[in-house]
């Protein structure tokens, strides 16, 4: 599948189940080898401080994780339930302007040990990690843990 057709995809789905996803005006914006980034402007994620909300920082970067683990157990043919198990977010400087995600992928060895425990147990768990930005510095990290199991 191209990656036109991942991110319409993704992001139909997104705009279909999750109702914040379409209220916070986000949309996958990239999907390719290197990672993926989700976009969501300031104003409809604003606090009463005139910044990015955390809460909305904390669901973009959950559902970037999520993304990742969706794209990857598709480029390997599979299909799962996911579910995010733990999280933790650090916040280390405001965001003024819009919310970007940066979820780098996995080397290739975590990939392939995700995918072979996935097939071999029919269920299966690894980490994401999500970086947001403020002025090209962090400003807030997300580790998250998705879990992965066969339904039927």
């Amino acid at each position: 599948m191209s990656q036109a057709l991942v991110i319409q995809e993704i992001n139909d789905y997104l705009n279909r189940y999750v109702p914040l996803f379409p209220a916070m005006q986000a949309r996958l914006e990239r999907c390719d080898t290197a990672g993926l980034s989700i976009v969501a402007p300031l104003e409809p994620n604003i606090n009463d401080k005139g910044i990015a909300f955390g809460g909305a920082m904390a669901a973009l970067a959950a559902l970037t994780g999520w993304a990742l683990t969706r794209t990857t157990l598709q480029a390997h043919g599979e299909t799962a339930e996911i579910v995010i198990t733990e999280s933790t977010q650090k916040f280390l400087r405001p965001v003024r302007g819009d919310i970007i995600t940066e979820c780098q992928r996995p080397d290739a060895e975590t990939v392939e040990r995700f995918i072979h425990r996935y097939r071999q147990h029919g269920k299966a768990r690894w980490t994401a990690e999500v970086v947001i930005r403020a002025e090209g510095e962090p400003a807030m990290t997300f580790t998250g843990q998705y879990g992965v199991f066969r339904t039927g």
